[in-house]
């Protein structure tokens, strides 16, 4: 007799065979036993996972002459005393249970003369007449428009089971009519529990981890697995090791995944650079060694985060032991880094015109990718650092005060000592960035020195200037007259240093109170920045300056005025008319608040350039002034 591969020879024979499907073949049992049987059913789930071996065993359960009437236990193959019903569709040879190949038949004039045609002839000898249509995704819309009635009221004693690997193509209307079970992949585990089987019963010496691997190689499918058995025994006989699994079907073992993720974690290109000179000798498919190496950081990670739950871990290659002896040398950002970056150099690997050069570029990245700092680590450091600045660097022993008569420059020529501000500068740390204070103080009208303003990373004349990673000498120019600055108001478009603090109305107040607590922040800037805001002649009055027309849209909005009405009831009892108007601002008006910040900014940033040693670091590192800040120092 001619030789039968694994998949035929081990194709399951009962409902209790079939692996990793136990919720389907439950319900198909009952539905047997207690005579709830469907007219049409739809097995769907991915390839060699157990759909075609289930309807033959569904339409052996059907027709089995041993039994009065539909069975949950038809004969097997090795039963000598097997019905001919049961043999015949077993074979693929039975008249009555008929396999239909939807990929090669799929045209309307093929369903109608296979199905259509048949469907009212009686059965030749079994109780039932069964159509397996396999692959019906593949059947054209005219076929399913032919199906359809046939589908839903069949004659007596016929049962369609419709296999596919792809149900979403299969219209709603063919589903609506059918019972749907979806074929879940199977566990690694299951997988190489049959094979353990297989292997006793054909006699085959092969090691644990070997035949771990082998289902593996399946990825949840039993036939693909079975195969890759048969490619296996055929390289290297009766005894198996690891070794012949990973030469007969191209898989990186578990000695070099060790390899590569010891190297990451070593930081040694060297490793990664070897494994794949390995990969290459030994013929090994780079694209599968990178997919191996994709689903060992998802184990990784698992391990990391969920190694308590060892179902997650089914389909690893390692023990749970390994998986985290190798975790705990990553940390969950790491893994998954690792994995987003890998998997953009396997999708490349597929059209790389020199594959092995990405895949070495690519492991080289991961060891590279350790050395990104997280962000968050990043923001605490720099808080500490502002925090240290803003202490007077406690982080250094302060030095000596200087004497009161040192604090008063001398009027004529001569070298001045250093001030008291100078000497608190060089006692203090330096700090990337200045500490946040408030933006309204104002610098008092007096000389201003160098030290006298903060400035991130400014130091006296022989504090060097220090960043994260280089320190720059920045000599800072002595202390200078400057002129008082006016604090006076001035008039409307010019800088102001203050300004007279604009009327309001009480009720106006409350109309702002009440819109913010009813979340209406644009409305209250709206109406701050009007130039004036007032009742007349039971009308709220809201004049623009023609520069404020984004402002003047926010209020115009017929939600914002209704909300203004409101809110105005709420407050005055009463629903008065909303008119806004445009017009030039008055000579000697006040400003708003948004014009007063602006200019209070403006006339800070002018006092800043002229100060020496704000003027030397522009010009040494080409910069500009952004924002002043003033401490209440």
């Amino acid at each position: 007799m001619a030789y039968q591969v694994i998949a035929r020879k081990w194709r399951p024979q009962s409902f209790a065979e079939v692996t990793g499907q136990e919720p389907i073949t439950r319900t198909l049992v009952n539905a047997l036993e207690h005579d709830r049987l469907h007219h049409a059913y739809v097995f769907s789930g991915a390839r060699g996972v157990g759909k075609t071996t289930t309807a033959r065993l569904l339409a052996k359960a059907l027709n089995c002459h041993k039994a009065q009437g539909p069975t949950a236990t038809p004969c097997a193959m090795d039963d000598l005393d097997a019905c001919a019903s049961c043999r015949e569709i077993t074979e693929s040879r039975s008249i009555d249970v008929l396999e239909i190949d939807a990929a090669s038949n799929t045209g309307v004039d093929n369903v109608r003369e296979v199905i259509i045609s048949g469907i009212g002839i009686a059965p030749a000898r079994d109780r039932n007449k069964v159509f397996i249509i396999d692959e019906v995704h593949m059947l054209t819309p005219q076929s399913f428009n032919a199906l359809l009635k046939t589908l839903e009221e069949p004659p007596p004693n016929v049962t369609f089971i419709m296999a596919t690997t792809e149900a979403h193509k299969i219209p709603d209307t063919i589903l609506s009519r059918t019972q749907q079970f979806e074929f879940r992949t199977i566990a690694t585990a299951k997988i190489a529990e049959r094979l353990r089987i297989i292997a006793d019963a054909e006699k085959i010496d092969i090691e644990e981890n070997a035949l771990r691997e082998v289902a593996r190689a399946g990825e949840g499918s039993m036939r693909d697995a079975q195969s890759a058995f048969d490619q296996v025994i055929s390289f290297s006989g009766d005894k198996i090791v690891v070794a012949d699994v990973s030469a007969a079907l191209g898989l990186a073992g578990t000695e070099m995944l060790d390899r590569v993720v010891q190297g990451i974690a070593d930081r040694s290109p060297v490793a990664a650079l070897s494994v794949v000179e390995d990969l290459e000798m030994r013929g090994h498919d780079l694209r599968n060694f990178c997919r191996d190496l994709l689903g060992h950081l998802r184990d990784l990670l698992v391990a990391k985060v969920a190694g308590d739950t060892p179902s997650l871990l089914e389909s690893s290659i390692f023990d749970p032991a390994k998986l985290k002896e190798q975790a705990a040398q990553f940390s969950e950002s790491d893994l998954i880094r690792f994995f987003h970056s890998l998997a953009q150099t396997e999708s490349s690997l597929k059209v790389a015109a020199h594959p092995r050069y990405q895949l070495e570029i690519g492991l080289i990245k991961l060891m590279e990718m350790q050395r990104v700092a997280p962000l968050a680590s990043i923001i605490e450091r720099l808080a500490a650092l502002e925090g240290s600045a803003g202490n007077g660097g406690s982080s250094t022993p302060p030095a000596p005060k200087s004497s009161p008569a040192s604090s008063t420059p001398p009027a004529t020529g001569g070298s001045a000592p250093k001030p008291p501000s100078i000497a608190r500068a060089q006692s203090a740390a330096p700090a990337p960035a200045a500490r946040a204070v408030p933006a309204k103080t104002s610098i008092p009208a007096t000389k201003l020195e160098a030290a006298d303003i903060p400035f991130a990373g400014v130091g006296p004349s022989n504090a060097p200037v220090t960043t994260a990673e280089t320190s720059l000498p920045m000599p800072v120019a002595a202390p200078v007259e400057m002129p008082p600055v006016a604090t006076a108001p001035i008039s409307s478009g010019s800088a102001v240093a203050a300004a007279p603090a604009r009327s309001t109305d009480p009720d106006l107040d409350k109309i702002k109170k009440l819109l913010e607590k009813k979340r209406k922040p644009m409305m209250v800037t709206a109406l701050d920045e009007a130039l004036s805001v007032s009742f007349e002649d039971n009308e709220l009055v809201i004049t623009f300056a023609p520069e404020s027309r984004h402002m003047r849209v926010v209020i115009s909005k017929p939600d914002s005025q209704a909300m203004l009405r409101e809110v105005c009831q709420e407050v005055l009892g009463r629903t008065p008319g909303i008119r806004v108007v445009t017009a030039e601002r008055d000579e000697g008006a006040p400003l708003t608040r948004r014009e007063l910040e602006a200019a209070e900014q403006k006339r800070l940033r002018e006092v800043a350039e002229q100060i020496p040693a704000v003027q030397r670091i522009l010009d040494v590192f080409q910069g500009e002034i952004v924002d002043v800040r003033v401490t209440d120092q």
